[in-house]
């Protein structure tokens, strides 16, 4: 008997991509073209293993570091260890700050959002599961619980409403704000999306680190 693989769904693929981190932050970085110069610095707040960073640096040239709670890096990027919350960076080091699905793991988010505007001079982009029906909700908490026990986060997140409370403060404190859904835009009851807050004019600090 001969195997037929048959082609599978465009839908599935893109679900099945977003299950892999590193074509899920190749889709992300590739979804900050034209907000992103060369030569532009760059802190990827949470930056896990630092994929997101690395493709940052090879697709648009910028100057890109990482901050964490813990070090898991699996690329040579520029990284600081943080509290979670005090971001270790004077005012306006950073043309852009990059949060690539981490306000919902935070255990105070409100604080940490405050840290990246302060951080930035140009703006704040954030990738963030917004779901808001029921179902949605569930796997978002399932999700968040699992993740900090399998890390050993020291502390718990916060509620997962919180977050979005933070997302509202960043966006009155912005000059302007776009969203754009992130794929697989079908899977409604679980919705990604990229929020870019550009700023109001900050000068560039004398320092980049404090």
């Amino acid at each position: 008997m001969i195997a037929v693989q048959l082609p599978s769904p465009p839908g599935l693929v893109d679900a099945l991509n977003v299950m892999r981190p590193s074509a899920r932050l190749r889709r992300q970085a590739e979804a900050l073209a034209g907000y992103l110069d060369e030569g532009d610095t760059v802190l990827d707040v949470g930056c896990g293993t630092g994929h997101l960073s690395a493709y940052l640096q090879q697709m648009y040239g910028v100057d890109a570091s990482g901050v964490d709670v813990q070090d898991s890096r699996k690329t040579p990027i520029s990284f600081r260890l943080f509290d979670g919350t005090a971001i270790p960076y004077c005012d306006s080091a950073f043309d852009h700050i990059v949060l690539s699905e981490v306000l919902h793991h935070s255990h105070d988010p409100a604080a940490l959002v405050k840290e990246c505007h302060r951080v930035a001079r140009r703006s704040v982009m954030v990738f963030e599961d917004m779901p808001d029906g029921r179902l949605g909700k569930l796997i978002l908490r399932a999700h968040v619980e699992l993740f900090a026990r399998y890390y050993r986060y020291p502390f718990p997140p916060a509620n997962i409403g919180a977050y979005r409370c933070a997302l509202n403060w960043l966006g009155q404190n912005a000059s302007r704000v776009k969203r754009f859904p992130q794929p697989p835009e079908w899977l409604s009851v679980y919705p990604r999306v990229l929020s870019v807050y550009l700023l109001k004019f900050k000068p560039p600090s004398a320092s980049r680190s404090s």
